[in-house]
């Protein structure tokens, strides 16, 4: 359904310009989103004057300014499990040498609220500014991006503990997008992955976002037992702990309780 007023082809106009790499100029967000030029210009007007855009003086194109970001660090500030898991995650990047972060489900895909990188991670960044190797780029990495549930181990923990009803809605409407050769496309195999890890309570996800990426994930448990957000660990394949999976899953189900028992405390005060 086409947006028919101001607000509705504001919010239209943002997405696209926030989903289109080196963003839009005017007449294409006017051809793009059906407005006619003369609305174009006046929307993207005051949102420039507002911050939510900017325009590059060469290329003329707009693209997404800085307000929404102040927006989105302010938003993330209220998802309280934040404020108590940081201690779990540096300690748990000191513990493994890989990456860490904290997702929860929001609105059928999984919102990164918290991401410490992991000493490898560090090494390869210095390799990678010598031109040595390449890393995975901090629009990959950043802290409030939006994530692909059925492919990620964050959300395949966290799907994994909805109601299957639920799980069906969620696939009908977002459909299983393929990233690599190894994402997970099909409806029966989704399921019978998410059975497993209600099972074994914790999910791996083994370069299915990308190739070169392998995370294992936890539930974080409220203190009526639900699962409110997940933590992971991520890295190489290569990386040899992963070579004793068992013992890695301790150390990431210690962080989860630790993260679980820190909110409940939150939570009391």
């Amino acid at each position: 359904m086409a947006a028919t007023n101001s607000l509705e082809r504001a919010l239209v106009l943002l997405k696209a310009i926030e989903q289109t790499p080196g963003g839009l100029r005017n007449a294409d967000i006017s051809r793009q989103l059906k407005i006619p030029k003369s609305s174009c210009t006046y929307i993207v007007s005051r949102l420039e004057r507002e911050g939510y855009l900017i325009q590059d003086p060469v290329s003329k194109r707009y693209k997404i300014g800085l307000t929404p970001i102040a927006l989105a660090h302010g938003a993330l500030r209220e998802v309280g499990i934040r404020t108590v898991a940081e201690p779990a995650l540096y300690k748990l990047t000191n513990q493994t040498g890989l990456s860490a972060g904290i997702g929860v489900l929001q609105r059928g895909r999984v919102l990164l609220v918290d991401r410490v990188e992991g000493p490898r991670f560090v090494d390869r960044a210095i390799e990678a500014a010598a031109g040595r190797t390449s890393y995975r780029v901090r629009a990959q990495r950043d802290i409030g991006r939006v994530l692909p549930a059925h492919s990620t181990a964050l959300g395949k923990v966290l799907l994994a503990f909805l109601p299957r009803q639920q799980v069906m809605d969620l696939v009908a409407k977002y459909g299983l997008a393929r990233s690599t050769a190894t994402t997970i496309v099909s409806k029966k195999r989704l399921l019978a992955e998410l059975d497993l890890v209600r099972k074994q309570r914790y999910a791996i996800a083994d370069g299915e976002v990308y190739a070169d990426l392998r995370a294992l994930s936890i539930p974080i448990f409220d203190a009526d037992g639900e699962v409110r957000a997940a933590v992971s660990v991520n890295g190489s394949p290569n990386e040899p702990i992963w070579d004793d999976l068992p013992k890695l899953v301790r150390t990431v189900e210690e962080a989860a309780r630790d993260i679980s028992r820190r909110a409940r405390i939150l939570a009391q005060a």
